[in-house]
């Protein structure tokens, strides 16, 4: 599952995870950060410390079998995380279905605000290297990549729909895949820190740790600098894109 930072992205992760699936959690993370040399990113040493930073070997890990006890694997995959450098022939590997997690571009920079200094970016190297950080310019290649591999349309949800009907939305995503859903069983899970998580966890998932089941959908309140505009006017093509190819409930 595909996503820019800031839509859900943990939560969704929590509910797969519910439906029966191992989880595997940023796997691309560490490299990113050792990559770009976010040393102010919260818990940068402890991830580094934790997981493997070469993004070939990270390749080679996920590519691995999971074993007879199980059937699905659920993969949080962060669209900024893939820098040119990451090639992405494995993104064909038979057994993988490629899923885009979107939420509206407004919402994600007015998340982001909070917990990375997007302003700055912004003043020191521009509009676009602001939007890059947001990722949804990068979800937007990555969709057209798996797109382009012929073997079924990626499928698209957006955080916002699966929050106003997740029975529809939930359940019409399992069902194309085979994964089953049970309209009948609630989707609950403990609260607190998973033994999936990544090494971060303990400095972003706070809120998710407080969860237990997924909340009723309230709108977002949307406010950020007004020179973020730019950036968020950047990201909202790839949306409109993604969003007019999302499941319906």
């Amino acid at each position: 599952m595909w996503s820019p930072p800031r839509a859900r992205s943990t939560l969704m992760m929590r509910v797969f995870e519910a439906l029966g699936c191992r989880v595997l959690d940023e796997p691309f993370y560490a490299y990113w950060l050792r990559t770009t040399h976010k040393t102010d990113d919260p818990g940068y040493a402890e991830t580094l410390a934790a997981h493997e930073s070469d993004w070939r070997r990270v390749v080679a890990q996920i590519q691995d079998p999971l074993g007879a006890d199980t059937r699905w694997y659920y993969q949080k995959h962060m669209a900024i995380h893939m820098l040119p450098e990451i090639d992405l022939s494995w993104l064909a590997h038979p057994e993988f279905v490629h899923g885009f997690l979107i939420r509206d571009p407004r919402e994600v920079v007015a998340s982001m605000t909070e917990f990375r200094d997007l302003e700055q970016v912004y003043h020191q190297r521009g509009a676009a290297a602001a939007a890059e950080l947001v990722g949804v310019v990068q979800l937007g290649r990555l969709y057209d990549r798996a797109s382009a591999l012929g073997v079924r349309a990626p499928l698209v949800i957006d955080a916002n729909d699966v929050l106003r009907n997740p029975d529809a939305i939930l359940g019409g995503f399992c069902r194309d895949i085979g994964l089953d859903y049970d309209v009948h069983k609630p989707l609950r899970w403990a609260p607190g820190q998973h033994a999936d998580d990544g090494a971060w966890a303990p400095f972003w998932y706070q809120k998710i740790f407080k969860t237990t089941q997924l909340g009723v959908y309230q709108p977002a309140k949307v406010a950020f600098p007004p020179i973020m505009q730019e950036v968020v006017d950047l990201c909202v093509p790839t949306y409109e894109r993604l969003y007019a190819r999302r499941l319906l409930p």
